[in-house]
């Protein structure tokens, strides 16, 4: 098993290649979750504004 993690040596460089590539796909999932969230809140208030617009 140690083996494994020390990848012939090299672990040292690889695992903290795959800890950042985690953390920035991470936080690119959660901007995105974030967007989303907004667009969804814009995407309402357009949708009332419409809709009291054609009750006028």
């Amino acid at each position: 098993m140690n083996e494994f993690f020390e990848m012939g040596g090299h672990g040292i460089y690889i695992w903290p290649c795959y800890g950042l590539a985690a953390v920035l796909l991470i936080g690119l999932l959660m901007t995105s979750v974030k967007a989303l969230a907004k667009s969804k809140k814009d995407l309402s208030i357009m949708e009332q504004m419409t809709s009291e617009g054609k009750n006028a």
